[in-house]
This record gives structure tokens, C-alpha cells and sequence, in this order.
């Protein structure tokens, strides 16, 4: 594991391995370093790509769902989160394809995108086990469970944000290797 220094010999610590002929510095690349760059490079293409077909789909099970009134029904309301949780972190997925090179004027963005990435994957966690919790009472407590709804929602917005609060606050949030998560 390297750590990388910044303009002003400031160490920026980033948690990845960095190629030997990134550190020595010399003009010309080697196969390895350019080799690595471009796996990196094409690894993130794909991932914004990935996130682009998945913002796709969600905006396309949601229109569905909208447009054949299902979200009148507790149960696809609660799958119409869980799709939502899931468009939100695909678009954060997609601002990440943007962060490919980082400089200094980027790093304020990527502390935001880091965030709101934590955000989003908590959401989507805790609206699954929400839909987990109420399946289970439904199927083997045989109880409708309609009536936490507003918990569902505010418990799986407000917890995932205190939870990525705390990286926040300890300014842990930056570039960890090609993307924006914590350092």
C-alpha cells in the first residue's frame, strides 16, 4: 500500500497500491503503468455505463409502476422505495464516471459524491429490510404492517444520513483509488 503526496509535499494517504513507475519520477511510462491505467480507465467506463442501463431500468419500472396505479398497494409502494433507493444510487454511480482524473478543483465535488454514495447504499439497505420485516409478518405473523409506512420511509432517509454524517465530520470522505468513497 503507497501513499500518494501532493503538490505541496502534503501526504494525501490514499489507500490503494500504487505501480512502481507511478511513484519514481520519470517521463517515460512503462508497460506496467500504462497497462494499469487503461484496466482502471476501462473498469470505470464500465461502471458508469452499468449505472447509466441501471438508471434505465429503474426509471422505467417506475414509470410502469405509476402507470399502472400499483402504488395505491402498501406492498409495490414499498418496492417503488426500494426502486427508488436504487435510481438514486445509480445516478450516483454515474456522477462517478465523471471523477475519472482527479484534481484539486474536483476534490470538494468528490467528498459530496462520496456522501451521497454512502447515503444512497445505506438506503438501500435499510429499505430492504424494511420489505424483508414486512414480508416476514405478512407471510408468518399473518399482520399487515400498512401502518409503520411513515417509519419505513423516514427511519431508511434519516438513518443512513446520521450514519454517513460521522465519515463526514472526520473529513474522511475524498478519491480512494478511481472513485469517491471514504479514505
Amino acid at each position: 500500500v503507497g501513499s500518494a503526496r501532493g503538490g505541496d509535499g502534503s501526504n494525501l494517504a490514499r489507500p490503494y497500491r500504487i505501480p512502481p513507475c507511478l511513484t519514481q519520477m520519470e517521463t517515460n511510462l512503462s508497460t506496467n503503468c500504462s497497462t494499469v491505467a487503461l484496466t482502471n480507465n476501462f473498469l470505470i467506463r464500465i461502471l458508469g455505463s452499468l449505472g447509466a442501463v441501471s438508471v434505465a431500468t429503474c426509471l422505467f419500472a417506475l414509470s410502469w409502476l405509476f402507470y399502472l396505479k400499483l402504488y395505491k398497494q402498501f406492498l409495490y409502494r414499498l418496492t417503488a422505495y426500494q426502486v427508488m433507493a436504487s435510481l438514486f444510487y445509480a445516478l450516483i454511480i454515474v456522477c462517478q464516471f465523471t471523477f475519472i482524473e482527479y484534481n484539486d478543483s474536483k476534490y470538494p465535488s468528490c467528498v459530496v459524491v462520496g456522501y451521497l454514495d454512502v447515503i444512497a447504499l445505506w438506503m438501500k439497505v435499510c429499505f430492504s429490510c424494511w420489505v424483508t420485516f414486512h414480508l416476514f409478518c405478512f407471510a408468518v405473523l399473518l399482520k399487515n404492517m400498512w401502518k409503520l409506512e411513515p417509519l419505513y420511509v423516514t427511519s431508511s432517509i434519516l438513518v443512513p444520513i446520521a450514519i454517513s454524517t460521522i465519515p463526514l465530520i472526520t473529513k474522511s470522505y475524498g478519491p480512494t483509488g478511481e472513485w469517491c468513497w471514504i479514505r
